[in-house]
């Protein structure tokens, strides 16, 4: 493996020239289809270590500069876009950290990583904060539930909300992780702002035991029709409702959809768990509800217009391009799209305006 051309003048460097560099250049250094990782410090051993499931790795950096400078040069495709750690090795003690020259880094619920944008990936115009775009408000409605306690569905109003105006709803499955991890408030203020779409209500919903009430869940999905709908709609008037989710929460969005027709317009799913599990009958855990909904499923009880989406290096994007033909087979107005991008929340988020301004048109 060869030195990367922009790399050579830190073969032979001393500590003063090699601060020079670092400091003049971004890392990691993208090009078309390929990316240059560098580190700086004493090791034995480093590696590149995808946070994204279907994305190869490890890569195994080479020394550079004798033990001081690292470098790895990395196939990537333009318009990628890569979480990751590296995983360095001192003194046989193996830690993970993110790249000490990467000041890009995104969080999620289970902490941060670096992120690596490849060549032609830009972050969403309507992703970024803009002074002159109003911005919306927010109100906690608490709903009680069958399924115990009291539930908190946050409401976003539009900016210039009018109580007397009737406006679309869109309720959203892991609400509380699509607002904190996902921007889908700047999201929503940017695109009703500049109209790509509709002003809109949206109702995001926090989940109780996600990974039982999600799993295409009948009590769920009672407290979404027969619970959450009725609750909000004594405060709001509404007009057409969407009901959208990622992942276990697409799959959640799915059931209801299907277990209450005519309930919603529209549907958005993303990377959605779509489980097809063999011997579906003797799945355990929360696969074997899923692959149950799977199995039985009726294209025909649900909305009308669907929107999917996944990202390439997901584990499940057979399944989620499998679900999106099994729809348009069935003769439902359907639209699919990938990215160059894992099982994040920004990959989400990244999708937003093609998933609502089509469902919302």
């Amino acid at each position: 493996m060869s030195l990367p051309e922009a790399l050579s003048p830190l073969a032979h460097s001393n500590r003063e020239e090699i601060d020079k560099f670092l400091i003049d250049r971004p890392f990691p250094l993208t090009e078309p289809g390929r990316a240059t990782f560098l580190f700086r410090g004493d090791a034995d051993a480093v590696s590149l270590r995808p946070m994204i499931a279907g994305f190869p790795g490890p890569h195994h950096f080479a020394k550079l500069n004798g033990n001081e400078l690292w470098w790895l040069d990395l196939p990537i495709p333009d318009g990628a876009r890569l979480e990751y750690k590296l995983e360095v090795l001192r003194d046989h003690h193996t830690e993970w950290v993110n790249d000490p020259l990467n000041p890009i880094t995104t969080t999620n619920p289970f902490g941060t990583n670096s992120v690596c944008r490849a060549h032609g990936y830009e972050v969403p115009d309507f992703a970024k904060i803009h002074e002159t775009t109003p911005t919306g408000s927010f109100d906690d409605v608490w709903v009680s539930s069958a399924m115990g306690g009291d539930r908190k569905v946050t409401m976003y109003r539009p900016a210039q909300f009018d109580p007397g105006t009737e406006y679309p709803l869109l309720f959203i499955h892991d609400g509380g992780d699509y607002l904190t991890y996902g921007g889908m408030a700047l999201v929503l203020d940017n695109l009703i702002h500049w109209g790509r779409i509709p002003p809109i209500l949206a109702a995001f919903s926090w989940p109780g035991e996600r990974l039982v009430e999600y799993a295409a869940n009948p009590p769920h999905a009672e407290f979404a029709v027969n619970e959450a709908l009725p609750r909000l709609t004594e405060t709001y008037r509404v007009g057409p409702r969407l009901m959208m989710g990622a992942s276990l929460g697409a799959v959640a969005a799915l059931h209801v959809c299907w277990q209450f027709p005519g309930s919603f317009a529209g549907l958005l799913l993303q990377s959605g768990t779509f489980a097809q599990t063999p011997g579906w009958g003797a799945a355990k855990g929360i696969l074997g509800p899923i692959a149950e909904l799977l199995h039985r499923l009726e294209p025909s009880a649900l909305p009308k217009k669907v929107f999917l989406s996944c990202g390439t290096y997901e584990r499940m994007i057979a399944e989620n391009r499998s679900m999106a033909d099994r729809l348009r087979r069935a003769g439902l107005d359907t639209k699919y799209v990938e990215s160059r991008d894992g099982h994040t929340w920004e990959a989400w988020r990244d999708r937003l305006q093609d998933g609502l301004s089509w469902l919302l048109r």
